[in-house]
């Protein structure tokens, strides 16, 4: 029997999504001011690396139409309107959309075009079709197949999709004290070897390039990555917060510019070209 590799990532996500609500009792971890603050903070003052990489990756050209879903505080929507980009995104959270917009103005970007929804429920007739669609980080949806279909509906050039291929190097925290604060075992997102076999199941062979991410999340002082932590955990009480507090203190190290927990883990760029069904692989 065939492996249905896109039940697998609807089950998998369920799981992830309904311990994050139930820990966090239904709010969002993107609606909260003090990360929404962080995000823009980062983007601004922070290593741009990683961003200045994708772009440099996805290499569209000025004067594309470019769909963004999930587009978040603006990370590739921000800079690619200033690339000469006819920029639209689907960005569900109200303080994410009013991040992108303060990112946006402070950089001098031009108008970028907002659809006030998550991507399961948007309209295509409403989002329409667009040179190239980028989902960066921000595939954690419901009914992965329809999805993705919808993704590739909308795109008339090309798909560049960015994931996780193993679990980002702060998560490790909670593989060793989501027991201990929430006495049952943490439940990751699907990751992109899933990702891609759904691509494959629904006919689409996609191009994957695989990066090695070596540097661990960077904080300015101490308390921040205390505090980051403790949402991240969804931290309530006092003894939960002792604990992750011994636990970031013990493994912080200090830099130039600040402090980081070391670590290495990879992410993957899956894309695809209309029209171009054969896999390339680029490891």
């Amino acid at each position: 029997m065939a492996v249905d590799y896109i039940a697998l990532w609807n089950e998998q996500h369920e799981r992830a999504n309904r311990q994050k609500e139930i820990r966090n009792e239904g709010r969002s971890f993107w609606e909260d001011p003090r990360n929404i603050r962080r995000f823009v903070d980062r983007l601004m003052t922070g290593d741009r690396s990683r961003i200045e990489g994708q772009l440099a990756a996805m290499q569209i050209p000025a004067g594309s139409t470019v769909l963004d879903i999930g587009a978040g505080p603006g990370s590739l929507a921000v800079p690619l309107a200033l690339a000469g980009c006819d920029v639209t995104v689907v960005e569900p959270s109200a303080g994410m959309r009013a991040a992108m917009k303060e990112y946006r103005e402070v950089s001098g970007a031009p108008e970028i075009r907002v659809i006030p929804s998550r991507w399961e429920d948007a309209d295509p007739g409403e989002v329409g079709r667009h040179d190239v669609v980028v989902a960066s980080f921000s595939l954690g949806l419901d009914d992965i197949g329809p999805s993705l279909k919808k993704i590739d509906s909308a795109a008339k050039h090309a798909v560049h999709l960015f994931w996780f291929l193993t679990p980002p190097a702060w998560t490790r925290a909670n593989v060793i004290l989501w027991p201990k604060l929430h006495g049952s075992e943490f439940t990751f997102e699907p990751m992109a070897d899933l990702l891609w076999n759904s691509l494959c199941q629904l006919g689409i062979y996609p191009n994957i390039m695989v990066e090695h991410v070596e540097k661990g999340q960077r904080y300015p002082t101490v308390e921040e990555a205390v505090a980051d932590y403790c949402r991240r955990l969804y931290v309530r009480d006092g003894w939960q917060r002792e604990i992750v507090t011994s636990f970031v203190r013990e493994r912080l190290v200090q830099t130039e510019t600040g402090f980081c927990i070391p670590g290495t883990s990879k992410t993957a760029h899956i894309w695809w070209e209309k029209g171009f069904r054969e896999p390339d692989y680029v490891l």
